[in-house]
């Protein structure tokens, strides 16, 4: 049975009347007729018998009536679900990113989309650069802000923040007549960053290895706070990227930059060639104007 025919039962059971029923669905009576005929040719059962003027349903025929009903409130529900993703009324979107990005620059973009698409489900995940690139690829979140370089083929990128690596010290520490740094300065001088769960440890390994360096790093870890809590007490150089030094500081520091310059940018990824959601374009589009506002 064809969705048309289910409307011509729900008619004819509504008003009782073949006339009435045809004159309702803007068909002919005939038609109309031949159509039941049709139907009940299929369920090899009649549907309705007369009763003077009215057609009134058989005992199959009101089986048919109360799932016909049921099936048209479904393609209503589907069709009301449809017009509200279709204009964010509601939706769902799953977004990573590490947790330091985020405590640094999404606290009040995630709110503000939120506020703009009440009705939009926001799920976010927290992990490292390399993992969220497969969670992406696998379809496990929408998309994630991680630091570039992006290996995978099989990903998007919208580059989003530019920046770059950076040596914080004390006023007092004996480097701060310098205006810069150098790769080859960390050959012997104790330093502070990330465990090598972070790409920008991975990108500081990838320097080192280039030229032939064996860094001296003291301590390493996984939270801002606390290996600035380890450069604050030990006086030790920290290496970090430019952004995260000026957050996370509690006291004056100098900042150098490498010569040559050490990038650090962050993109947005999300799958090549596959579909996204309205909720997701959305959050793209969020993103991208909330970046330019306020970082650009």
């Amino acid at each position: 049975m064809e969705l048309r025919e289910l409307n011509y039962i729900t008619a004819i059971g509504k008003t009782r009347h073949m006339t009435h029923a045809a004159n309702e669905l803007y068909i002919s009576q005939p038609a109309l007729y031949k159509s039941l005929r049709k139907i009940e040719a299929e369920f090899g059962t009649p549907l309705f018998y007369r009763k003077g003027n009215e057609l009134l349903p058989t005992d199959t025929g009101e089986i048919v009536l109360e799932k016909a009903g049921e099936i048209s409130a479904l393609i209503a529900q589907m069709n009301d679900a449809v017009a509200a993703t279709k204009h964010l009324k509601q939706g769902k979107v799953r977004i990573g990113f590490p947790s330091i990005v985020g405590t640094m620059y999404l606290p009040n973009l995630l709110i503000q989309f939120q506020q703009k698409y009440p009705g939009i489900s926001l799920n976010t995940v927290e992990a490292g650069g390399n993992a969220l690139a497969e969670m992406v690829v696998s379809g496990d979140v929408d998309m994630a802000i991680i630091m570039r370089p992006v290996y995978s083929e099989l990903l998007n990128e919208i580059p989003l923040i530019k920046n770059q690596i950076v040596a914080g010290i004390k006023p007092s520490h004996p480097w701060n007549n310098k205006s810069f740094v150098t790769i080859k300065d960390f050959e012997e001088t104790p330093f502070i960053t990330f465990d090598k769960t972070f790409n920008v440890r991975a990108q500081l390994d990838k320097h080192f290895r280039a030229n032939n360096v064996h860094p001296n790093i003291a301590f390493e870890g996984a939270s801002c706070q606390f290996l600035f809590e380890l450069a604050d007490l030990s006086g030790k150089i920290i290496v970090l990227p430019k952004p995260m030094i000026e957050f996370y500081a509690k006291e004056e520091i100098k900042i150098l930059p490498f010569k040559p310059a050490f990038p650090w940018e962050l993109s947005l990824i999300f799958q090549k060639n596959s579909f996204l959601s309205t909720a997701s374009k959305a959050l793209i589009n969020h993103i991208q104007e909330y970046v330019f506002t306020h970082y650009q």
